[in-house]
């Protein structure tokens, strides 16, 4: 199991740590090529924002039924394995969102999609991986 949650904190660290980079060079745009900006229509944003406001909840929410469906009385192998796909699907749909907003940014320089990328970093917080987490799905797994 500890070898599991390493796995996904590593992932999960590299997930971010690739998307601060792109994020950072959209805020500092050091080569200076977007000049002039993209212009995103209000209907377009308005979508993207939509969008992205039901990414947030919709991605924790998935994770937690998904890890509420596991059978009493799976194996621990298999326990694992379905955490693993319920933290990857959570971290992944996040993560598209959040490379959007960052696209979205840089060729558009509107500033809602920077506010935007900026809290999806904050629900970062909320997909870490948990060994704490596994272990009390198998005890509950285990009565």
């Amino acid at each position: 199991m500890k070898k599991t949650i390493k796995e996904l904190t590593i992932h999960f660290w590299a997930s971010i740590i690739v998307l601060a980079v792109l994020f950072l060079l959209a805020i500092f745009n050091p080569g200076g090529s977007i000049a002039a900006t993209l212009p995103i229509g209000i209907a377009t944003e308005m979508y993207v924002i939509g969008i992205t406001l039901l990414a947030i909840p919709i991605p924790l929410k998935l994770f937690a039924n998904k890890i509420k469906k596991i059978p009493v009385g799976t194996d621990k192998e298999r326990v694992i394995k379905l955490y693993k796909r319920a933290f990857f699907l959570r971290l992944y749909i996040v993560n598209v969102v959040a490379l959007a907003n960052i696209l979205l940014y840089a060729l558009s320089r509107n500033t809602n999609f920077m506010w935007l990328t900026v809290v999806l970093f904050v629900v970062f917080a909320f997909c870490r991986p948990s060994l704490g987490e596994i272990e009390n799905i198998i005890k509950e797994e285990s009565k």
